[in-house]
């Protein structure tokens, strides 16, 4: 009813683009990123033994895929829920992509800001020295075949310098 009495009747109504094979669409669409995720969780379980700490973040990137799953699942239902009021959709949608996209972020990057701002040496020193530790251990295992290269690189380079300064004499004398 109109306050002022006129005989005037309000219907809302709400415009939408719909499609008739809209199902197969999001199907492949969430197939496709079901995949990168799974990717994602593949690429993190290969490199969770990775003997620098600084590039060991499988545990985080592990905890991201779960942040961002979860998420996603909220973010479908509730999308679902509102298609009826595109406002509310909007604002729930918005919200669910910007605290997982922080989240992310910060499961990824806050330990390593926390690692250099505690001990900025130790962290580094840390990298280093594991680094140096583990090239040692191939180094010892590789060191027998390693020494008799250089062994015949020495040699080899020995022989060339004495060519080598053979040859600027003869070319001296000429």
């Amino acid at each position: 009813a109109d306050p002022q009495g006129r005989d005037i009747a309000i219907r809302p109504f709400l415009e939408h683009c719909e499609n008739t094979h809209m199902t197969i669409w999001l199907g492949i669409v969430y197939a496709y990123k079901g995949l990168l995720m799974l990717f994602g969780c593949f690429l993190a379980w290969e490199t969770r033994n990775v003997s620098i700490p600084a590039l060991n973040d499988s545990k985080y990137i592990g905890m991201s895929v779960y942040n961002v799953g979860i998420m996603c699942i909220i973010g479908a239902a509730v999308s679902f829920l509102t298609r009826d009021q595109p406002n509310v959709q909007f604002c729930i949608v918005a919200l669910v992509i910007i605290f997982c996209s922080t989240i992310t972020l910060c499961l990824v990057f806050v330990p390593k800001l926390i690692t250099m701002r505690t001990n900025p040496d130790a962290a580094t020193q840390n990298r280093r020295l594991k680094f140096t530790q583990n090239q040692k251990k191939e180094d010892s295992k590789t060191s027998t075949s390693v020494t008799s290269v250089n062994q015949t690189n020495t040699s080899r380079l020995d022989g060339l310098q004495t060519d080598n300064h053979r040859l600027r004499m003869r070319i001296t004398e000429v």
